[in-house]
């Protein structure tokens, strides 16, 4: 077709999000994609140079065809069940990379939900994907999990909390909160929801809720209710991700340090991180302290930032917490002014119980206090923990 038709037609698009297949003039799929609007996606082809790859796959183009989704998340699954089925030529590098991002589900008990590739040892499980973008799995991830909360790495029936519970983010698998019927029935929903089959959750739900108000479980019935308005309006779920950081974006990436000792014994530090909304242990990080003799903990936090800064392999936050207050965040402050890096360092005061008094550096930064306070609790347990394994050794020997 000509290239100016092809752009009248495309001009007619909707501004919605879907995915869009682009065919030869014999009908062969050349290439699929997914766009949060499609007419700007689409249209965007046309209005710049392309590589040369592109340009030849559009000098090949005759009709372009698109399916229009209720959500960007629901496009980015339909777009990957598409690939598979059709396997277009312009999308082999996906086919072939096993590098590529997925999403994993194990057929563990007490199932876990994660971000995995291929190429990974992983146990007994599906693995849906991969997919182009790292970024839309975890964005995925989140989404799926503000409506149907997912173990992710914590232990069952532990007695302890995992952090994710606080969030609301996992249904307290770790502390006996939901049956194991219930929640492989959420596990369930969460597989149907991957392979793209929203009304049959929606279906079963609104069977379940009826089920739940006949038994007068009203609390479980109004839950059932809340999850099928959000699956309706998935596309507002998406947008509730900055909630109470008045609508700022989350920083994809946070680093939060705390030091364990006693009057400078067993003297620790820990890194945790924070990727994209979600705990990434695979990053955390330990140091045991080595230029600092006594109970020090500003000169231990800036040992630790140090050996963290040394490692330029490592990414840069773009938020640093400490566990402290003005005298712990000028430290860290002025390690970065040495190296000439800028990153907003936040600390928190403690206070009885540890709980957090005072936020400080963060007047001019929007951060959900609540949200912080647990950052900064996940960083104290991971620093506690190291503390006790290097004492327990001490003591056997």
């Amino acid at each position: 077709m000509n290239t100016l038709k092809l752009i009248e037609k495309i001009k007619k698009f909707p501004d919605e999000p879907g995915v869009y297949l682009m065919r030869s003039a014999d009908r062969t799929i050349l290439y699929i994609g997914k766009a949060s609007s499609l007419k700007r996606r689409v249209i965007s082809y046309f209005q710049r140079p392309q590589e040369t790859r592109i340009e030849k796959m559009l000098s090949q183009v005759s009709v372009i065809e698109t399916r229009q989704t209720e959500s960007v998340i629901e496009a980015l699954l339909l777009e990957n069940e598409l690939i598979k089925k059709y396997q277009p030529k312009y999308n082999i590098k996906l086919k072939d990379d096993k590098t590529y991002l997925g999403i994993f589900v194990t057929k563990e008990d007490w199932p876990r939900v994660m971000p995995a590739r291929i190429t990974e040892k992983l146990p007994d499980g599906e693995f849906y994907g991969p997919f182009p973008s790292a970024t839309d799995v975890r964005e995925a991830l989140q989404i799926i999990r503000k409506i149907f909360p997912f173990r992710y790495s914590c232990e069952p029936n532990s007695g302890k909390a995992c952090f994710e519970y606080h969030m609301g983010l996992c249904p307290g698998v770790c502390v006996g909160k939901v049956e194991q019927k219930e929640y492989q029935k959420t596990i369930n929903k969460i597989r149907l929801f991957l392979k793209g089959k929203k009304k049959q959750i929606i279906a079963d739900l609104e069977k379940e809720m009826k089920i739940s108000a006949k038994k007068m479980e009203f609390e479980r019935a109004a839950k059932k209710r809340d999850q099928i308005f959000a699956l309706k309006h998935i596309q507002d779920v998406a947008l509730v991700t900055a909630e109470n950081l008045e609508e700022k974006p989350a920083p994809k990436r946070i680093e939060a340090y705390d030091i364990s000792n006693i009057s400078g014994e067993f003297a620790v530090g820990s890194m945790v991180v924070f990727s994209e909304g979600l705990i990434d242990k695979n990053q955390y990080r330990k140091f045991k302290i080595k230029s600092v003799r006594g109970a020090n903990d500003v000169a231990m936090l800036k040992e630790v930032l140090n050996r963290r800064l040394n490692h330029e392999e490592w990414p840069l936050p773009e938020l640093i917490l400490v566990d402290g207050g003005r005298s712990q965040v000028n430290a860290f402050l002025e390690v970065l002014l040495e190296r000439k890096i800028n990153i907003p360092v936040v600390g928190i005061a403690k206070g009885k119980d540890r709980k957090g008094t005072e936020l400080i550096g963060a007047k001019n930064l929007n951060f959900d206090k609540m949200y912080l306070l647990r950052l900064r609790d996940e960083a104290h347990r991971f620093a506690i923990s190291y503390y006790r394994t290097l004492h327990r050794k001490s003591m056997k020997q």
